[in-house]
């Protein structure tokens, strides 16, 4: 005795059409961003030292969690290397150069 093959899937009554789509918020969930990134890319303008130290903690948070934001530390860390060279620079400058300013005064 031989069974008819069933489609796993079979249309349902007619009149039904397809099935309702999965209600908004359901789902993947949205990929997460590292804040301490975000923080060390906006300290790189102003505090290039804190822009360093941010952008190597959350190089770290991203390789342990998986989150969003690789690029915005390592762009933090370029950034405010570069401020840090600039900081040294001045700062030599200033100390290394500082006796050879003259300053005359005529009266």
């Amino acid at each position: 005795m031989t069974t008819p093959q069933q489609q796993p899937f079979a249309p349902g009554p007619a009149g039904y059409g397809t099935p309702p789509v999965q209600p908004v918020g359901y789902g993947p969930p949205a990929p997460r961003w590292n804040v301490m990134s975000i923080v060390a890319l906006v300290a790189a303008f102003f505090i290039p030292l804190v822009a360093v130290i941010c952008g190597w903690v959350s190089v770290r948070q991203i390789a342990r969690t998986g989150e969003q934001g690789r690029g915005l530390a390592i762009a933090a860390l370029v950034l405010g290397g570069l401020g840090c060279a600039l900081w040294i620079g001045f700062w030599v400058l200033i100390i290394a150069g500082g006796g050879s300013f003259s300053y005359s005064y005529s009266m």
